[in-house]
């Protein structure tokens, strides 16, 4: 057997590891929410249910959590709205940063990818001043402005590298033709960078959608508080904790994650590759 071949099977034995212990995880939740509570407390380890598929978990989350379908509601309007106003903002800043030229442009957008090194906990006290100042706190608005503004920057980064690969003749030809700026923006960059955007968006909307640390410290009523502080909030809502509801709730916050990238996925994948690779 030759060394290269070697090397190949070795790399997909590491990537099928890879990708086992990563799926593995989900696949036992997803298995766990249809287990019986007796089943679950037996006291036997089983992958499968061995007393038959149960929708019991389910059935007593949505009668006994209170707030579920509030929390879920919070979560998709603040997800989507920060990630619709992460790629607006951010791709018009991308645009600039990649057709124009000013005076300190490399060195604004260095300091910006060097912002990406910082964890976001460190601006954690900062943020809560500047919502209480404004009355922005325990609001869907304050939380879709924050979450708004972390996702900016990686925007920025990945369309700024996609608009750059655009080529400049279609541009000079849309101007030609008497198109202005904000023309060539919404008519050639956009569509042309379709799938940097969905690369984009789908950062900007998983962050949103599992964020936890800024939604407990901005929030403290069910009116603003999102998904991931509901499924912790449900440990008290039982004197003993039910783990099959636990896990019934989990799985159903994966559910628009998934949906989302199975139907963005070949897109992502090209954006990916075309805008965040791309130096």
């Amino acid at each position: 057997m030759s060394r290269k071949r070697v090397m190949q099977i070795a790399l997909t034995a590491v990537v099928a590891a890879i990708s086992v212990t990563a799926v593995l995880p989900f696949l036992w939740i997803v298995t766990s929410s249809l287990k019986s509570r007796a089943e679950l407390y037996s006291g036997q380890v089983t992958f499968l249910p061995s007393m038959g598929w149960s929708l019991e978990n389910y059935r007593k989350m949505f009668s006994k959590m209170t707030g579920f379908f509030y929390y879920y509601r919070n979560s998709i309007i603040v997800s989507a709205c920060a990630m619709y106003l992460t790629l607006l903002v951010g791709s018009l800043a991308a645009y600039a940063f990649s057709r124009f030229r000013f005076r300190g442009r490399d060195a604004i957008f260095m300091i910006f990818i060097g912002t990406l090194m910082i964890p976001g906990e460190i601006n954690l006290m900062g943020q809560y001043e500047l919502m209480y100042h404004y009355g922005l706190l325990d609001s869907l608005s304050g939380l879709t402005l924050s979450y708004a503004t972390f996702n900016l920057v990686m925007t920025i980064f990945i369309m700024r590298n996609v608009f750059e690969d655009i080529p400049q003749d279609l541009i000079d030809a849309a101007k030609v033709d008497g198109a202005s700026s904000w023309d060539v923006f919404w008519e050639v960059m956009v569509p042309l960078g379709a799938n940097g955007l969905v690369a984009a968006a789908t950062f900007a909307f998983l962050f949103c959608w599992n964020e936890f640390i800024f939604a407990l410290t901005m929030t403290y009523s069910p009116k603003a508080q999102t998904l991931p502080i509901g499924i912790v909030l449900l440990k008290g809502q039982w004197q003993i904790l039910d783990y099959g509801a636990l896990f019934a709730s989990v799985m159903l916050s994966f559910l628009p994650i998934i949906i989302f990238f199975i139907l963005l996925q070949k897109y992502f994948v090209k954006g990916l590759v075309a805008g965040a690779i791309k130096g």
